[in-house]
Parts: structure tokens; sequence; C-alpha cells
């Protein structure tokens, strides 16, 4: 087998780059005798990657290819059944001209031995050793289309629902749109992306819009609840140990798969009192249900913690 330098150029969000972490590890498993380096802007997803190798972008025979997103497979994956982490991977077999094995679902994070002995935030800030779960109740500024309206009811549905034994923690860049919630344990600003990932996997689960914390829990391949409304395609995000709670096939503007707009594809088209209208079908009930429901069916212990 001929052996190949490759760098994977990737600038994309987050969310994003974690999501094309399958596609790095899946052609190195495909093609053992490859070489292969990633750059992108979020250096902390890689950390204790085993399948990089470092490469030099100035050295002879370095391959460097600009990596974005198969947009067909966005449009497609209401009816073929692709996954975003699909898109990637047929991304990568385009440019580089190889055919890659699926190898897996989802995407993958590398959390060490020292860093899994090390004290967890919310018991340093808060003194809290118990179980917990992530949320994420905030949005890009530019983006209404991700943002629910009804999470403090959340929080008071949650908190009544375990009494204790299960606490929320507020997460979030600091950058974003957060509300200032009542009776959460508040990490909105404090955590920066490696601190997050590490939080994540101390966590039972996590709770938030189509946002960066639903694909970090995809990786550890843990619970959690993804208020997607009727935005994207259904198919396009969902992982098996997800609950998904969409709106597509209930409303006229997703009837079949996601609207697709938000941000820089143009507002929603269907406000009630200032609201998309996908999430005002979605009752905090329903998202605490969702949350219930791995307890309910042994998957999670309210006394045990995440790790």
């Amino acid at each position: 087998m001929t052996q190949r330098k490759i760098i994977l150029r990737q600038t994309q969000s987050p969310g994003d780059i974690l999501t094309f972490t399958r596609a790095v590890v899946d052609l190195v498993k495909s093609y053992p005798d490859y070489m292969v380096d990633v750059r992108s802007p979020c250096p902390e997803i890689w950390e204790n990657c085993p399948y990089l190798t470092k490469l030099d972008e100035k050295e002879a025979e370095v391959f460097t290819i600009e990596y974005g997103r198969d947009g067909k497979g966005i449009h497609e994956s209401s009816w073929s059944g692709e996954h975003w982490t699909d898109a990637y991977r047929h991304d990568v077999e385009r440019q580089l001209g190889v055919e890659i094995k699926k190898t897996a679902y989802f995407p993958e994070l590398w959390v060490s031995e020292q860093e899994q002995q090390w004290i967890n935030q919310v018991e340093t800030e808060f003194g809290w050793d118990g179980a917990f779960w992530l949320l994420n109740a905030g949005h890009k500024p530019d983006n209404e289309l991700k943002q629910y309206h009804r999470w403090q009811e959340v929080v008071y549905l949650f908190n009544d629902m375990f009494k204790g034994s299960v606490r929320l923690v507020q997460i979030g860049h600091k950058g974003h749109n957060h509300p200032e919630l009542q009776d959460v344990y508040n990490l909105v600003g404090k955590t920066d992306l490696r601190q997050l990932i590490r939080l994540a996997w101390w966590a039972h689960g996590s709770v938030g819009p189509l946002s960066l914390q639903f694909v970090i829990s995809a990786a550890f391949q843990q619970p959690h609840v993804v208020v997607a409304g009727g935005k994207e395609s259904v198919r396009w995000h969902l992982y098996p140990n997800g609950r998904y709670l969409h709106t597509n096939g209930a409303l006229e503007c997703c009837k079949w798969e996601g609207c697709w707009l938000g941000g820089s594809q143009g507002k929603c088209l269907d406000l009630l009192h200032g609201v998309p209208r996908c999430f005002t079908v979605i009752t905090p009930r329903m998202i605490v249900d969702a949350i219930k429901m791995y307890y309910d069916g042994g998957v999670l212990q309210t006394g045990v913690r995440g790790k």
C-alpha cells in the first residue's frame, strides 16, 4: 500500500470539527500506512488522539486538503438516511480518491488517564459530588432557531422531579446569549473547550439545542436530550442513545424535513408571539420526561455519579 502524508484542514465550528473526528479515525483505520494530521481552530478536540501523526506542511510529499462538509449529503439526508458523520466521510473519499470503511457511528474524544483522576469542576466550584446533567440554554446571537424559550420552567420541573438527587449545570460560551437561570449551578463562560469536554465526561448526560453539547455526549456515548424543533433533518443528527425532540411532520414549515433556516439562511417564517412555532409545541414536561426515561429504564441511577 502506498504511504501518503495528509494534512486535513477543518475550520468550521467546534461541533462540526468534533463530528469530523469520525471521518479521520475511519480514514486511518482503513489505511493504517497513511500518515494523517489535522489543522483546526479547536486543537483541544484532538488532544490524546492516537490516530494522528505530526506533520510539517512545508515538508515535501505532504498533501494538505481543505475540508468542509458535503452539502449534497445534507439535502438528501431526509430520504437517504445519511448521517452528519457520513457526509464528512464522503467528502474525504472524494478529495482523496479512496474508499473509506465506516467503522462506527459516533464522533470520538480521548480523555487521558491523568484527566480522569482530576476532581471535576462542579465539585471544585460548588462542592457537589453527585450526579449532574449539563444544560446549554443559550444560542449564538444570529440564530433564533436554536433558542428554546422555556428553560427556566424546565429547570423547575427537573428539580421537582429529582428532589436534589441530580443537579443541572448550566454551561455555554461567554460570547453567546444565555438566560440567567435560577436553581442551577452556573458555569457559563467558566469553561474552555477542554474543560467542557472533561466536564461532560463526568456528567450523566446533556440537554440543550442543536449545538456542541449533544455532539460531545454522542462522542462519549452517553444520554442526551436535544430540543431540535423543526430546523434540521432528523436523520442528519440522530444518535441511537439520544432523545431527539423534533416537530418535523407536525408543522407546515417542516412537514417533511427541517426548514434549514436560521442565521445566514434566513429568519423563521412561522413565529408565534415572537417564538418559532416549532418550539412552542415542545413543552418543558416533554423535555424533563425525556431525561427521566433514562432513569426509568435503568441506564442511569440517581445515586450514582457519572464516572
